[in-house]
């Protein structure tokens, strides 16, 4: 029995030990499809970036690393091609030390190649391309495979070129010749070698060794004859290729050497294929330009045909972006206006081609750029490009003095250079976690200050308060005696009106009317028309002392009367009308002095908002109670504006008023259209906020 079960046990840990396997197989190959599709050139960049890192993150699954690397390697060669060289470069360095970590001298030879080539092209970095790319070199050495040492030679070659020290360009591309010889008869063979005398073509002439340049030139083109017609590499056809651009070299080399009907004829041939501007516009450019740039040094009296060539070339490579040739091309064309005497369009090539310059980084067009408008230029300003010409100049002799010293240094140091760069990457990691310490206590000390400052201006907020509802209160108490001494004088006054002239004019009126009775008919008319007139007076001034003595004054005098004052000065200095309105249940004295205080600051804000920008010849300001909410409406006949749009140029009015507002715990609704007024809406509940 108990065999029975063993023998049941074993047949399901094997099933899922299958079903794990069948799990694991269709994860590597869904990590390898996603590869695939990360490497399709016919798909968009972004997509493809995403593909590779839908890989990266199946690989990580498996957590097997030589997977995760060759993922991770996608991820890379995807961000370079997107041009993002420093993402690229620091995915590549992790993967350089996962490929250490495994001992995977392919993949070490590779990311080593990779993070050169992103280094290159950053530019401010050749030392670090120059180390990597002899890294790789070696790696692709002790692994033998020749055609990528090759191609690694090749990059040092071109960076030590570019830094024109030509005799180590030279030696290195020896080198590779001399191992490229050891690669069987073969196409692949032939394209290096190809590629290798093109370079030292290209050398010699920037050497000024014509003869030379030209005899590298033709065993290429040579050495090229003997590539099949239909070799290719990534869609393109170099035994055409290079035929092609090693016959612009070299007759860019027989134009330098003046030998301008030899550069020409070999334009002319290369511009006999109908085809090559659709085919490679950027060569079919370069060749029309250097055509154009050779008539014009062959002092060519074709003006117009010379001119219609340098533009084509200079459309096309605007229309295509291409940054050189247009830098290059522009700086050509600027010798040519120059010396036609075109110096408005020389000017504007030569500024064109000098921006262009520098943002690629290209020196040698910076400074024939440089050059030309210091030409072009008179007086201090040509002076100025002249100063910079010959600085930059000197900038790159100096640069260029001190790559070769590292490119050298490195060539025979590299395992101290290795140490060095772990020491400095150790030292690296010790200063970010020391920075990183300090801008924490930063942090700390910034956070404790914020906070303290917080509270200091919460208090310095509650005192202003206080002030405003001491000073509010103040203002009502000498209101309050304003119309104390007000009733007081007024009582005087009528006590006055009633208890001594009105006693008098009774007197004199009763003794009138008893001489009237006395008179004749005549005289007696006269006596009552003056009694008459006595009685009038008398009871005008009665009227007057009962007005006077009238106790009962208006509900909203305290808050009300203050108000119109503000609006009486205000309409005063700045020639407005305005207009109070109040609905007749609103208790000023019953409304709490806090609110009292903060509408009158409202009320100040708006109006000089009004006054500052709306050009109002009139104001109204309406008060009424509502379901025990105070309503406030603000509104203006001036130019308006529209309330929908933030406006930066508002200043802090709006904002005060805002605030104000929302400390009440009320609402601002804001009203106003371009030449139709503003009208502020205010809605404030009646009782204290908290």
């Amino acid at each position: 029995m108990n065999k029975y079960y063993l023998f049941i046990a074993c047949l399901l840990a094997t099933f899922s030990i299958r079903a794990q396997n069948d799990d694991f197989d269709v994860m590597l190959d869904s990590i390898q499809r996603l590869r695939k599709l990360s490497k399709n050139e016919s798909i968009e960049l972004d997509n493809r970036l995403r593909y590779a890192k839908l890989a990266s993150d199946l690989s990580y699954k498996t957590k097997i690393d030589s997977t995760i690397l060759l993922s991770n390697e996608r991820i890379a060669f995807v961000n370079l091609l997107k041009n993002n060289y420093g993402i690229s470069i620091k995915l590549n360095r992790e993967n350089l030390k996962l490929a250490h970590k495994i001992n995977d001298s392919v993949s070490i030879a590779y990311t080593s190649s990779q993070l050169a080539y992103c280094y290159s092209l950053i530019g401010k970095q050749k030392d670090s391309a120059f180390y990597y790319y002899n890294k790789s070199f070696s790696q692709y050495k002790k692994l033998n495979k020749t055609g990528s040492a090759i191609w690694e030679l090749n990059n040092i070659a071109c960076l030590q070129s570019d830094i024109r020290d030509y005799t180590s360009s030279e030696k290195t591309l020896i080198k590779a010749i001399n191992l490229s010889k050891s690669l069987p008869d073969n196409n692949k063979k032939y394209y290096h070698l190809a590629s290798l005398y093109n370079i030292i073509g290209l050398n010699s002439k920037n050497q000024k060794s014509y003869d030379k340049s030209i005899e590298y030139y033709d065993k290429a083109l040579l050495i090229n004859n003997k590539l099949s017609d239909d070799y290719e590499i990534n869609g393109y056809i170099k035994k055409e290729e290079n035929y092609l651009y090693a016959k612009i070299n070299l007759a860019e080399v027989y134009s330098k050497k003046k030998d301008y009907k030899k550069a020409l004829s070999i334009h002319e041939e290369l511009l006999k294929d109908k085809n090559l501007l659709k085919k490679d516009p950027l060569a079919y450019a370069a060749i029309i330009n250097n055509k154009a740039y050779t008539l014009f040094l062959a002092k060519n009296n074709n003006i117009r045909y010379i001119e219609s060539l340098f533009s084509e070339a200079y459309k096309i490579n605007d229309s295509l972006n291409a940054l050189y040739e247009i830098a290059a091309g522009g700086n050509d064309m600027a010798e040519f206006y120059h010396v036609i005497n075109k110096k408005d369009s020389a000017l504007i090539l030569s500024k064109k081609s000098y921006k262009i310059g520098k943002d690629i980084k290209n020196y040698s067009e910076v400074s024939r750029a440089l050059l030309m408008l210091s030409k072009i230029e008179e007086g201090e300003i040509g002076k100025q490009y002249l100063y910079e010409h010959i600085k930059l100049n000197d900038s790159l002799l100096n640069v260029e003095r001190a790559s070769r010293n590292k490119f050298a240094r490195i060539q025979y140091e590299t395992d101290n250079y290795i140490d060095e760069t772990k020491r400095l990457t150790n030292q690296n990691v010790l200063i970010v976690i020391i920075g990183l310490i300090i801008i924490l206590i930063f942090v700390l000390i910034l956070i404790i200050r914020v906070q303290v400052t917080k509270n200091k201006i919460l208090l310095f907020e509650g005192e202003q308060q206080k002030a405003n509802e001491e000073i509010y209160t103040l203002m009502l108490r000498q209101q309050a005696k304003v119309e104390e001494g007000r009733l007081l004088e007024r009582h005087r006054i009528s006590e006055e009106l009633h208890d001594g002239i009105l006693n008098k004019l009774s007197g004199s009126r009763l003794g009138l009317e008893f001489l009237s009775m006395d008179k004749e008919d005549q005289i007696k008319k006269k006596y009552s028309f003056y009694i008459n007139e006595i009685q009038s007076i008398e009871r005008e001034i009665r009227d007057l002392s009962h007005e006077l003595k009238n106790t009962q004054l208006d509900a909203d005098k305290d808050f009300v009367s203050i108000l119109n004052d503000y609006m009486l000065n205000q309409s005063s200095l700045h020639v407005f009308e305005y207009e109070i309105i109040q609905n007749c249940e609103v208790f000023w004295e019953d409304i709490n002095d806090y609110i009292k205080v903060n509408l009158y600051r409202v009320i100040q804000e708006a109006i000089h908002n009004v006054i500052k920008h709306a050009k109002a010849s009139k104001i109204i300001i309406n008060f009424s109670i509502n379901s025990n909410n105070l309503h406030l409406d603000i509104i203006d006949d001036g130019i308006g504006f529209n309330s929908k749009q933030k406006n930066k140029n508002n200043g802090i009015g709006l904002l005060n008023i805002e605030s104000r507002i929302a400390k009440l715990k009320g609402k601002l609704m804001i009203i106003s259209k371009i030449k139709s007024g503003t009208t502020l809406t205010i809605q404030i509940p009646l009782f204290k906020p908290l």
